[in-house]
């Protein structure tokens, strides 16, 4: 695992619903048993900042630190995706995405976002998705100050191509063959444990924390190269849905005893971590409180 990309997920999945601050010891102790040390932290972290990922407070000798604007933001992008109860409707609309004057030192960073929200690049400067809302990209190009700059359009698929071309061309350009061998790992890796706990086996606090942070990332490094798509354009017994319903049902069993670790053993400037915040029980449509 890569320790910046670990920590990304701990703030995303864990401080950015418990006040939006953590103490640098604290993140330390919750990492440390997956394999991350301290000198290891204080890197990512330094790396983080000045990517403008996050932000730090410091208080005395101690420093705590939370998500920047921007960092939030981007993760609220991927928290839409990652947390869906899933299902979808399509009628065979697509957007299409053009950008004409694109400053370059914004160009990766967009093209991420794009990412994020389901668009894939389908020729030299054209990216597409089917279905979708103007808002996430109203938002998205609002935030890049790039409204002068890109072209949006809508198309529709007509009767003249076929349900099959278009399982070939999406298949193709989302690189579903190794997207599906990817949710089969993580189907290995986590159905074990689900079967464990469905057998009544209790996790430890830490232990739900630490399988809890495993999965998300996991899960989240994967829909980084993934896309929404509508069902229609997907193979039958498309291993993602698998996946997400697994990672739906053991994020719901590992939410009660992980919280209890969060709110026991990580602190911020106020003291111990204070309650999640109402939407955390909104995650995979409904998370018992």
């Amino acid at each position: 695992m890569r320790a910046k990309s670990l920590i990304i997920t701990l703030f995303g999945d864990v401080i950015s619903q418990h006040g939006g601050e953590i103490w640098l010891g604290s993140i330390a102790r919750s990492v440390e048993a997956l394999g991350i040390n301290d000198r290891l932290v204080r890197t990512s972290i330094f790396r983080l900042a000045k990517e403008g990922w996050i932000e730090v407070e410091r208080e005395g000798r101690k420093s705590f630190y939370g998500f920047t604007r921007s960092g939030s933001k981007e993760y609220q992008r991927a928290a839409q995706r990652i947390y869906s109860a899933g299902g979808n409707s399509w009628r065979g609309g697509w957007q299409i995405l053009i950008p004409t004057h694109l400053p370059g030192h914004l160009r990766d960073d967009f093209r991420r976002s794009l990412n994020w929200l389901g668009f894939r690049a389908i020729s030299n400067g054209t990216f597409a998705r089917p279905g979708g809302d103007e808002e996430s990209i109203g938002d998205l190009l609002d935030e890049f100050d790039v409204n002068s700059g890109v072209i949006v359009m809508e198309a529709k698929t007509t009767s003249l191509t076929s349900s099959k071309e278009w399982r070939n061309v999406v298949s193709e350009y989302w690189q579903l063959e190794t997207l599906e061998a990817d949710y089969r790992q993580l189907i290995g890796l986590f159905r074990p444990l689900k079967k464990t706990l469905d057998n009544g086996v209790l996790p430890t606090p830490l232990e739900a924390f630490q399988a809890r942070i495993l999965l998300i990332h996991e899960y989240r490094r994967i829909l980084l190269r993934d896309t929404p798509l509508p069902d229609d354009l997907l193979p039958n017994r498309w291993q993602g849905t698998v996946a997400r319903q697994l990672v739906q049902g053991l994020y719901r069993d590992l939410a009660a005893p992980s919280t209890n670790y969060i709110q026991t053993e990580l602190v911020n400037r106020q003291g111990r971590l204070p309650e999640p915040e109402s939407y955390f029980y909104q995650r995979f449509g409904s998370i018992s409180r």
